[in-house]
């Protein structure tokens, strides 16, 4: 299923994935999103996406839920993955209102990307909205 090896690499994997650093709100966030992968707990990874990214995922496949979907195409985005990576944030930003933020990190080859995030019931979640 390339759709979900295009989602992970969109929500910044290859970016790294071992935490360098943050503080509450946005950038833990990411981090923690960057720890589960790192450690293939996809039920974590699936907790800290945008609700509605998860409904989207699984509607693809139905009777399979976020973890099982990652899980089961863990291979696609392997190789995304450096071993020893960190996830290196560059800056981060809150909208006025403190829905939204923009998280930047640079990724593996050395390029920034933004981490898009939306709040949900007070928690920072990855979204691709905004």
């Amino acid at each position: 299923m390339k759709k979900i090896a295009t989602l992970v690499a969109a929500t910044g994997l290859a970016f790294g994935l071992t935490a360098c650093g943050a503080d509450n709100g946005p950038e833990e966030a990411v981090n923690t999103f960057g720890e589960a992968v790192a450690d293939k707990d996809y039920k974590t990874v699936c907790e800290t996406l945008d609700p509605e990214i998860v409904d989207q995922l699984e509607q693809l496949q139905e009777g399979k839920d976020c973890a099982t979907l990652f899980k089961e195409n863990e291979d696609a985005f392997a190789d995304e993955i450096p071993e020893d990576a960190e996830i290196d944030i560059q800056d981060s930003e809150i909208s006025d209102d403190e829905k939204t933020a923009t998280v930047t990190v640079k990724n593996k080859d050395d390029e920034e990307q933004d981490i898009k995030l939306k709040k949900v019931d007070e928690e920072w979640k990855i979204t691709f909205e905004q």
